[in-house]
């Protein structure tokens, strides 16, 4: 029926990862994604007529102007299938971690005592790659050669002789500046859809512990177009949704369901209530150019990543180590693994980390540490590692 209201329900955001799939007129790569919030602001630098009318009115110059555009977008975490094709996630975790997500093969164990480990054939092993056994995700901590190697923590059952070691989708810190496509479609077909491109991530936040494990990203995109005003010339052509096999809807991961280990060697921590992981990109729009309207390009500062994490005290040496580590400035490793089912495992590994003396809250029947701005060192794009299976 004509004039009748759009529902807020009637919308699905597909993403694509333009390094991996360049060329604008085509989505048909896009995935659907578990996007829970989109939100665009225009930010144009409108310039305003000053010379002597004789009246009052505003006399704004018509025409291009500068602007700038800026998104924020919250999607629910997911795992990974184990499939040939990457999670539907994965363009907004490259564009915010500045680096391709890298899949793997299955390794096979020769033998393994603990957290060292021994393949039985040479394997491309780098630090901070994610392993799955089972329904659990270990990261590789050193590297002593070709096939033999250390985990941050051990995994719960012993690794025996012959197991399998499954692949990960893996995503370690880059250099690129790795750009993505998001595609705002509306039904029924006469609404407004909406194309972004260009779109790059300037901070990412992954929440744990709520409901569901929560990925928040902002940052700025060149070009917004849409299939009503023109914009994109007379041969621009509106690309179509993509077809229904990429419609599934991935199924969000539980975020209060996970383990977290602190230390070296590590230990599981299960008071933990509260963590969340920023990734702070510094990104510089190239807006201010002569000649040009739109942001041309961005320029990548000086990458922060920092941790808050809120937990209970207990009476054991596991807390006094964090509050001793706390108060010398001493780095500590952390990881923190979401869900309890294979498919639906998303991890976070960051090495090292310099916790701050923790705030004490006594406002609730049992002792709150909360640890604020945590941060992650890093030498060489080695701050913060994540995987998902």
């Amino acid at each position: 029926m004509a004039n009748e209201y759009i529902a807020s329900l009637s919308n699905r955001i597909f993403l694509k990862s333009e390094s991996d799939f360049p060329g604008l007129a085509s989505m048909a790569d896009a995935q659907l994604a578990p996007v829970t919030s989109f939100a665009l602001t225009s930010n144009r630098k409108q310039l305003f007529r000053r010379d002597k009318t004789g009246f009052r009115s505003e006399s704004p110059v018509l025409g291009p102007q500068r602007e700038l555009l800026e998104f924020n977008l919250e999607s629910y975490g997911t795992g990974w299938s184990g499939s040939t094709s990457k999670p539907a996630i994965a363009p907004l975790l490259e564009s915010g971690m500045g680096n391709a997500m890298a899949i793997g093969a299955t390794l096979k164990v020769s033998a393994a005592s603990s957290v060292n480990v021994t393949l039985q054939a040479d394997a491309n092993l780098t630090i901070g790659m994610g392993l799955a056994f089972g329904a659990e995700i270990r990261f590789v901590a050193s590297i002593a050669g070709p096939r033999d190697f250390t985990l941050n923590a051990p995994f719960s059952v012993q690794l025996a002789p012959a197991s399998d070691l499954q692949v990960c989708a893996n995503l370690a810190p880059g250099d690129a500046v790795r750009p993505l496509s998001i595609l705002d479609t509306w039904a029924p077909a006469q609404a407004v859809q909406r194309l972004v491109s260009g779109a790059v991530t300037d901070q990412m936040r992954i929440r744990v512990n709520n409901d569901f494990l929560e990925v928040e990203t902002r940052g700025y995109a060149t070009s917004l177009y849409d299939n009503v005003s023109g914009v994109g010339g007379v041969n621009f052509q509106f690309p179509d949704p993509p077809p229904a096999a990429q419609s599934a809807i991935s199924a969000p991961i539980a975020g209060h369901l996970g383990q977290v280990w602190i230390g070296s060697p590590a230990s599981r921590f299960c008071t933990l209530t509260q963590a969340e992981v920023r990734i702070e990109n510094n990104i510089e729009p190239r807006t201010d150019e002569f000649g040009c309207y739109e942001t041309k390009g961005f320029v990548l500062g000086r990458r922060k990543v920092s941790l808050d994490l809120t937990l209970f005290e207990r009476n054991d040496l596991i807390s006094q180590v964090l509050y001793s580590s706390a108060t010398l400035n001493q780095p500590l490793s952390v990881m923190l693994q979401m869900g309890t089912q294979p498919g639906s495992l998303f991890a976070i590994y960051l090495p090292a980390v310099l916790f701050p003396v923790p705030a004490f809250n006594d406002s609730q029947p049992r002792l709150l540490w909360q640890f604020r701005n945590a941060l992650a060192l890093g030498a060489a794009n080695d701050e913060v590692f994540l995987a998902m299976r």
